[in-house]
């Protein structure tokens, strides 16, 4: 009997030995599906928090190895970021069948049974981001979760995606599967998906053997890939509205074949982003004639240059945007052909000068934007002349200090015109005359505005029209009224520091009297104190000149006449007997195109006859500058006059020629103070003309401009 007694104790301590050493293996291994002891963790309703009424569960930085299994069953969210969980089975859900968002992010699961989602039938949104090691189960892992409509699986190193992954997610919206390690693709369904991300991948070539996609999706997103290879047969196959590519080096090869899948495709919008592409060789768009694209984008690719009629072919383009490049000047053959082209993107360049040489622009463009981030310094009073359509331009962030008074004066439509931080000190009502009417925004902030009381138009027009946007970056420079100097130009009330009183507007009407008077006389004796300051200025202060060391024996001809057909007899009749008069030792002349070199080409024979010459006199009339051969013969002075640093020609002046038809390059000339005269039929005016055409023909100064002109 004591033996029997003996025997039933040594099982019963048997047992509870066993369990003592069993059961927290078991809790270790199958801690999903038990409930957790108080032995070893804490009870996941301690460890999570909780809401009923939301009947959500956030599990996130817990340092979990499992799904919690005792959670209030009715949980329609459950977060479980942070944690460490490394598999998902087949019975973590099965308590919780009314999830419908997951959140897995931040744990690194490694084992994922193909069954683990099944219970969850109303399941839609599933985050399984950042998970290293993360690997998807062959067959059936959303077999069940038929109304799964976001699915991000980004940063988590996957090397392959089962093809049926997405077989039974119909109504999946949102896929994320940016920044893992695929080198191949091959999906062929896509429920509803609009934008997919495969960017940051190591998707190498898109051949058919490598990337299948048969999906119909409006974005489709490749950037950060290393592409050495593209078939152009995988990119035309391609059910895709819109496609962006880029962010890695890619060949010209590479390129080309791109756009050739791209010209057999219905893809609309093409992104190109980051390259190390400097030009297109100009035939490179000619497979894109009648090409559906129509928005292209070549955003820091590397372009220094543009040939001409590089786009022609894309004749159905709509926008067209080049930002970020190195591109340096802009001409409008550049875009000849583009007859849909409305707008044009050209931010953060290093663009200096817009249509240098006056060409003719034939493209509508309504929208010139983003030219900020530029080096423009200076706009051509035509540079917007042609483009009539546009409604908005961006001039920001450039070296613009002046502003033509006719720059707009032919954009009519303008709505958008942003100016912001440049140089601009002042703002003439005349420039924004033409466009008061049709503007509806405006941003001049960030520049030095000198507020006083010349501006009092522009609160004015503010206040009737265009909204003043960024006005607290709107501020008045150093420069301006006291009251006004760094404050916000809104805070400028013309009312009040505008005001004039009456002894000031009595001074101010005698003194107009007073100068009107005084201008009178002035113009009555013009010439006759011109002439006196002339004698004043030769014998007081003198000249402190830089001169040229040769005279005009050194040269092959002493002065050199460029006219216009029709101004010869003025050369004949007074020009000629007043330097034989003036100037005797002055033989060697070359009178207009009579006296150039017989038998060389004109233009040879007209430049020789420049470079060769001690002086040469341009006689400019409105004729002269309407004529194409005489702008040429002018442009080749000018051009000698910059190679050589030498002023050796005098502008002579037949008549008064308006600013605007004045040729630019002579302009140029004459502001930075170079020689010129105005003939007139005045005799004491001829007198002082004479004198002083003799004393300019006789020296020639150089041009150095550490030297201010006299």
């Amino acid at each position: 009997m004591a033996l029997k007694e003996c025997s039933v104790l040594s099982s019963l301590t048997t047992l509870v030995v066993y369990f003592l050493l069993v059961f927290p293996c078991l809790i270790t291994i199958h801690g999903d599906a038990l409930p957790t002891s108080e032995l070893t963790v804490e009870s996941s309703i301690q460890v999570c928090s909780q809401d009923p009424k939301l009947k959500e569960a956030w599990c996130d930085n817990r340092r979990l190895t499992s799904i919690p299994q005792d959670l209030t069953e009715d949980i329609e969210l459950l977060s479980m970021q942070s944690n460490n969980v490394k598999a998902l089975l087949n019975s973590s859900f099965v308590r919780y069948p009314l999830i419908t968002t997951l959140d897995l992010r931040f744990n690194d699961i490694r084992a994922l049974d193909h069954t683990a989602f099944y219970p969850l039938r109303d399941l839609r949104g599933l985050l399984m981001s950042y998970n290293p090691h993360l690997v998807l189960p062959d067959t059936g892992l959303f077999r069940w979760a038929s109304k799964l409509s976001i699915l991000d699986l980004s940063n988590s190193n996957m090397i392959s995606l089962p093809n049926d992954t997405l077989r039974w997610s119909t109504k999946l919206e949102k896929l994320q599967l940016s920044r893992n390690q695929f080198a191949f693709i091959n999906i062929s369904s896509c429920g509803m998906v609009k934008n997919f991300h495969l960017e940051g991948n190591q998707l190498a070539h898109l051949s058919t053997e490598s990337f299948n996609l048969v999906c119909d999706i409006d974005v489709l997103l490749l950037k950060e890939n290393p592409i050495k290879s593209v078939d152009p047969n995988v990119i035309a196959s391609l059910n895709v509205r819109e496609l962006i590519i880029g962010d890695s080096p890619l060949t010209l090869k590479v390129f080309k074949n791109l756009f050739i899948g791209i010209s057999r495709s219905e893809i609309d919008f093409l992104s190109i982003r980051g390259s190390n592409l400097t030009a297109f060789p100009v035939d490179f768009f000619d497979s894109f004639c009648n090409c559906p694209l129509s928005s292209l984008g070549l955003h820091t690719v590397g372009l220094k240059a543009l040939s001409p009629y590089l786009f022609s072919n894309l004749t159905q383009l709509y926008q067209l945007s080049l930002s970020s490049n190195s591109l340096v000047t802009i001409e409008p053959d550049f875009f000849e052909g583009m007859q849909d082209l409305r707008i044009l993107e050209l931010e953060f360049n290093n663009i200096q000068h817009i249509n240098p040489y006056n060409q003719t622009w034939n493209i509508k463009v309504q929208e010139l934007q983003f030219l900020s981030g530029n080096r423009i310094q200076l706009l051509r009073y035509d540079v917007l002349t042609e483009l009539r359509q546009l409604t908005r331009i961006d001039l920001d962030r450039n070296r613009l200090s002046y502003l033509d008074e006719t720059i707009f004066s032919n954009n009519l439509l303008l709505k958008y015109l942003s100016l912001a931080d440049n140089k601009l000190t002042r703002f003439n009502q005349s420039t924004f005359k033409p466009i008061e009417n049709s503007l509806s925004s405006l941003d001049i902030s960030m520049n030095p505005i000198l507020c006083n009381c010349d501006l009092k138009w522009l609160l004015d027009w503010h206040r009737r029209s265009p909204n003043l946007t960024e006005q607290h970056t709107t501020i008045c420079s150093s420069g301006s009224l006291a009251p006004l100097r760094e404050k916000p130009l809104r805070d400028f009330d013309p009312s009040n520091l505008c005001r004039l009183s009456s002894t000031i507007r009595c001074l101010i009407s005698l003194a107009v009297i007073c100068m009107v008077v005084i201008a009178v006389l002035v113009h009555r004796h013009r010439w006759h104190l011109r002439y006196k300051l002339f004698l004043l200025k030769l014998a007081l202060v003198g000249y402190n000149e830089v001169r040229d060391a040769r005279n005009h024996n050194d040269y092959e001809f002493d002065v050199n006449v460029i006219c216009y057909d029709d101004d010869e007899e003025w050369i004949r009749d007074h020009l000629r007997p007043a330097l034989e008069e003036k100037l005797p030792q002055f033989q060697r002349n070359v009178f207009g195109d009579e006296d150039l070199v017989p038998g060389m080409h004109y233009l040879d024979a007209v430049d020789h006859a420049v470079t060769r010459s001690y002086k040469t006199v341009l006689v400019l009339s409105r004729a002269a500058v309407r004529d194409r051969w005489f702008m040429l013969k002018l442009r080749i002075a000018m051009d000698h006059v910059s190679d050589t640093r030498t002023e050796f020609v005098v502008v002579v002046f037949l008549e008064d020629i308006p600013d605007d038809e004045i040729p630019f390059m002579a302009r140029l000339y004459l502001n930075d103070g170079r020689p010129y005269l105005h003939w007139t039929d005045d005799v004491r005016g001829q007198e002082y003309f004479w004198n002083k055409l003799a004393k300019n023909l006789t020296i020639n100064l150089k041009t150095d401009d550490l030297i201010p002109n006299e």
